[in-house]
């Protein structure tokens, strides 16, 4: 069953700067910034991978806060990867269009892995894990920022409302639709931790619930890949 990638496959070049238009919002620039913030607390220097990389605009922020990392940016759209190469066009990043449960990256290759809301998105979600521990180096994390679908509805209201007080009345209209189409095809934490089990990081996992740019839908998952002489 084809989860959404096929649609990514596809998606026109007009659609993926409809998409980057919406994500230039401010509270978008909110939850990027924050998550920039959280990554740099696990990585000072080295190589730092950005799965479903979309816009680029997360690698661009990383890059402003500590441009001693080197960066890299996959996703499965040659739509976005084009427009991520605009988007972060004065950085040095390598950019790869691709699709995680099956890449070219060497073994024990990135100190860092990250995802922002695509995994729900993964036709294969075992093989696309057990791909990021092949090319994450042991001693290493991977960190993977997801939805969840079983939150605080109420709370969630409340909160997407006062971030879209500024935005134009077609934002208003347009990104909580997006975002409860999402939310609708989002994993619960249960579920996610099920798919994990099943994965080369079944013993080594921690999932929180957490906030960002004040909504209450996200969860935390990291992924730590032990030295393999102690595994």
């Amino acid at each position: 069953m084809d989860r959404g990638e096929q649609n990514f496959i596809k998606l026109p070049v007009f659609g993926a700067k409809i998409y980057n238009k919406m994500m230039s919002i401010a509270p978008v620039q909110n939850q990027i910034s924050q998550i920039a913030q959280d990554l740099l607390k696990v990585i000072k220097r080295g190589r730092l991978l950005d799965i479903g990389t979309g816009h680029g605009k997360l690698l661009k922020e990383i890059h402003k806060l500590n441009p001693q990392i080197e960066l890299y940016g996959l996703d499965i759209s040659k739509a976005m990867i084009e427009l991520a190469k605009t988007n972060v066009a004065q950085i040095q990043v390598n950019l790869m269009q691709g699709n995680i449960n099956s890449t070219i990256y060497e073994k024990d290759f990135f100190d860092l892995i990250t995802c922002t809301g695509s995994f729900y998105l993964w036709n294969q979600p075992k093989e696309s894990l057990n791909e990021i521990y092949r090319i994450l180096k042991p001693n290493c994390k991977a960190v993977l920022f997801e939805t969840y679908k079983n939150y605080d509805k109420e709370q969630f209201k409340k909160a997407l409302k006062h971030n879209l007080k500024d935005e134009t009345f077609l934002n208003k209209k347009l990104l909580p639709r997006f975002l409860k189409k999402q939310l609708r095809m989002t994993y619960s934490v249960e579920d996610v931790e099920e798919i994990i089990k099943l994965t080369d990081f079944t013993n080594s996992y921690e999932i929180l619930k957490v906030i960002i740019a004040t909504l209450p839908i996200w969860m935390r998952i990291e992924l730590r890949k032990p030295n393999e002489i102690l595994k």
